[in-house]
């Protein structure tokens, strides 16, 4: 999760009523942080993507990002595993059954 710190360029924090807002986005990072624990507790992956990661010139790149940690986090327990693959060179193979 990235954080949103004052003099980062995640977040615009205006400056009218700014200690308001620090403190807001502060709280909501607490909330956020608290709300991922549970999810994750409970056997959810969470994914964050932000407004900003989606405009024309990001939107490529998040998706592909997101392909990854789904490919990586959530389908890998179910990828098909070969069954490993014997030739006579190697060893035995299996005898059929005979009448």
């Amino acid at each position: 999760m990235r954080e949103c710190v004052e003099n980062s360029a995640c977040c615009k924090i205006p400056t009218t009523n700014r200690e308001f807002w620090v403190a807001k986005i502060r709280r909501n990072q607490e909330r956020d942080r608290e709300n991922y624990r549970v999810l994750q507790e409970n056997g959810w992956q969470v994914i964050v993507v932000w407004e900003c990661q989606l405009t024309p010139k990001k939107l490529e790149h998040t998706m592909r990002e997101v392909a990854v940690l789904l490919e990586d986090n959530i389908l890998l327990p179910y990828r098909h595993k070969p069954v490993p693959y014997t030739t006579e060179e190697e060893g035995q193979l299996p005898m059929a059954a005979e009448d």
